[in-house]
């Protein structure tokens, strides 16, 4: 007389992932029960644990960021149960190049390797997450971190996302760039007088001649004008300055 076939296992899940393996578990039927884990077209046979409520079993030498299909039978004097099956997936590949490309006062410019079209990215920082897409076509990704503390250093943890699962992620710390503050006291002596627009015209000027962006502010002060020659010569004092990430 053939043994009545046992009940399928119950709980069947993927507890753990990494890159490389993932781990299995399922509830234990009874101790006369053992299992088969069916995969890629292979069987492995699996006693019950004496003791345990709950049977792990950990499938390594994976591909990251694959999904996987899993089977398994509870077997009874070699009679199987109809089965039950997932779909599980390893974590992918954690991002490599992971580094700050730009930074000024206020922001950071973070960027890093592609992975693939279907791995997406978390940003994690400062308690908070950001979902990133990966963009077509592109081989490095960027990402601008805004609203930043001038002279801060922060530290970013980045994740390769696929199918909600993350990878085990990368860090690194940058730093915002200071803030400048560039005052000069200057003077300028005219047969005609200089409005505040000339003289923001002609710092603007300097500034450009040894290559500095012409970001300014400036504050003019009325001199009382001096006597040269016998000829009335008008003088301002230019007070300007200028911000620098």
């Amino acid at each position: 007389m053939t043994a009545p076939s046992p009940l399928n296992p119950e709980g069947f899940k993927a507890s753990d992932q990494n890159e490389s393996s993932i781990t299995l578990q399922w509830n234990k039927v009874n101790n006369n029960v053992s299992f088969v884990l069916q995969f890629n077209n292979s069987d492995t046979n699996i006693s019950s644990p004496d003791g345990a409520e709950a049977v792990t079993h950990t499938v390594s030498r994976l591909t990251a960021g694959t999904k996987y299909t899993f089977t398994l039978f509870s077997v009874f004097e070699d009679v199987r149960s109809s089965g039950v099956s997932l779909t599980a997936v390893t974590a992918p590949l954690n991002p490599e190049g992971f580094k700050a490309s730009d930074q000024n006062e206020s922001s950071i410019t973070l960027q890093w390797n592609e992975v693939n079209n279907n791995v997406s990215f978390v940003l994690q920082f400062n308690n908070s997450d950001t979902n990133i897409s990966s963009p077509d076509g592109a081989e490095a990704v960027t990402h601008t971190v805004s609203r930043l503390t001038a002279g801060t250093k922060y530290t970013f943890s980045l994740f390769s996302v696929f199918e909600d699962v993350r990878s085990s992620g990368v860090s690194l710390t940058a730093v915002t760039g200071p803030y400048y503050v560039l005052v000069m006291n200057q003077q300028f002596k005219s047969l005609t007088k200089l409005s505040e627009t000339d003289i923001k015209d002609t710092m603007a000027e300097l500034f450009r001649k040894y290559g500095l962006p012409p970001e300014l502010s400036v504050n003019v002060l009325s001199v009382k004008p001096s006597v040269s020659g016998g000829k009335g010569t008008s003088s301002l004092a230019a007070e300007l300055e200028q911000n620098r990430g």
